[in-house]
């Protein structure tokens, strides 16, 4: 019998409350890569989903502190999982940056009709730029 206190080996473990937490969705291996060296360099803790599906559930079990989500995606696309995390209680207070292609050098606040807002960052982007949203986002 497995003690309370100790976690399955194949669990999630929680993020660490002393690092903000960035869940990247990008269906790009070399978006997530790029994404991840940068924010890791600026002491975010970063965990990664390729799909909405993904994003939904490491959302619902890590509860990141800010999702970055391209908006085109495979199958489910950004928007819809934009929509599923809303409706959440449990990912519905966590912001969401859309990262988009088909918005280029822009960065835009929306608000989402549901009570919310997101925010929009176009592809390519600074090292800068991306800094900046997040830290816009996160205040809230």
């Amino acid at each position: 019998m497995k003690s309370a206190n100790r976690r399955d080996k194949g669990a999630p473990k929680r993020p660490s409350s002393k690092r903000n937490c960035i869940l990247i969705v990008d269906d790009e291996p070399a978006m997530r890569l790029i994404l991840n060296k940068r924010l890791t360099k600026h002491s975010f803790r970063v965990i990664e989903a390729s799909d909405g599906p993904s994003c939904l559930a490491m959302a619902r079990k890590m509860r990141p502190d800010l999702i970055l989500l391209d908006i085109l995606l495979p199958g489910e696309d950004g928007t819809l999982t934009y929509d599923a995390l809303k409706e959440n209680p449990k990912t519905k207070a966590i912001p969401v940056v859309f990262l988009s292609g088909l918005a280029k050098d822009f960065i835009h606040t929306r608000e989402d009709g549901m009570g919310g807002r997101y925010f929009i960052l176009g592809k390519p982007f600074s090292p800068r730029q991306l800094l900046r949203i997040i830290r816009k986002a996160m205040k809230g």
